[in-house]
């Protein structure tokens, strides 16, 4: 009973942020955009609005190597899903060897004030092309890298305004995904056939100057499902990126019983191909890092919507 009220405002809020939401990789085209025309001379922009927009990009996880542990782990706490639960920790609480940086949602809420002091002026919008809303029952899709948006010349209002939109439309997919993981309003996703995920997360990819998201979920299952996991915790991760250079791709990762299991969903030819070519230095990658790899699977083809059981054993022929 004492939920009711919660679950009855989540649904409330739901309708709105789902509107208003826009992808990540919309607010980081745009500003990538603006940063570029900043540097060749063709836009002017307020000093503390480059400065911020700065602090903005360098949220995003880099892809100019391979990231560690440690830099994915960064990346998930400066997403902006855990911005709450941190401000209330007491001060000083910051773990060990961790810098600190804002998150993006406390960036955006900050962008957000500094455009409205210049001037800009918040408008509810419904962004056309908006990304499937965020899900932990349904298979995770990741957001394709976007062009470079538009700009006006010289020191244009317009860019601030333009800029501002896109804030507010980034707020609104994150607050939207927070809503999700409170487990309180109703999925409307296609779900797939295990049990829902516990949390997702979007991560901003850099990749030059362009943006690609990851949309990844992780979720813990109390006791395996298989006969053979002996009751056994599991953990359960899956991700999907949309890039320019591979098409989509879709991965599960399950560790239970001490093993990993490992699937990966790869829709463009090529990529499967050339993937497949370098399948022993990906086994070889599970080993370095101190995995039992029991299964490599790389599947042609994304799995259904609606019937693909992240983290088990797949029926390929099915």
């Amino acid at each position: 009973m004492g939920q009711q009220p919660a679950n009855k405002i989540a649904e409330l809020l739901k309708q709105p942020l789902s509107e208003q939401q826009a992808g990540l990789g919309s607010l980081f085209a745009q500003i990538g955009s603006l940063m570029s025309a900043q540097n060749s001379g063709n836009v002017s922009l307020p000093d503390p609005v480059v400065k911020a927009m700065q602090q903005i990009l360098g949220l995003r996880l880099s892809s100019a190597q391979a990231p560690t542990a440690q830099d994915l782990q960064q990346a998930v706490r400066l997403s902006g899903q855990f911005r709450e639960a941190q401000l209330s920790l007491p001060s000083g609480a910051q773990p060990q060897g961790q810098v600190a940086l804002p998150d993006l949602k406390s960036a955006l809420l900050s962008f957000k004030a500094l455009l409205q002091q210049l001037g800009a002026r918040s408008e509810i919008t419904h962004p056309a092309g908006q990304p499937p809303a965020p899900s932990r029952h349904g298979a995770p899709q990741g957001q394709a890298q976007q062009t470079s948006s538009g700009f006006w010349a010289g020191a244009a209002s317009q860019n601030l305004q333009a800029l501002l939109k896109e804030t507010d439309s980034a707020l609104a997919r994150l607050r939207l995904t927070q809503l999700s993981n409170t487990k309180l309003s109703r999925d409307d996703g296609p779900r797939a056939a295990s049990r829902p995920m516990d949390l997702v997360v979007e991560l901003p990819l850099a990749f030059g100057n362009e943006t690609a998201v990851m949309q990844m979920q992780v979720g813990r299952d109390g006791a395996g499902n298989q006969e053979d996991d002996e009751g056994e915790p599991a953990w359960r991760l899956r991700f999907a990126l949309d890039l320019t250079a591979t098409g989509p791709l879709e991965a599960a990762i399950s560790l239970r019983g001490g093993g990993t299991y490992a699937s990966l969903w790869v829709d463009r030819k090529e990529t499967f191909d050339s993937l497949n070519a370098v399948r022993e230095t990906m086994e070889a990658a599970f080993a370095d890092a101190g995995l039992d790899l029991q299964e490599l699977r790389l599947i042609r083809g994304l799995p259904p919507r609606t019937a693909a059981k992240y983290g088990a054993l797949i029926d390929r022929q099915s």
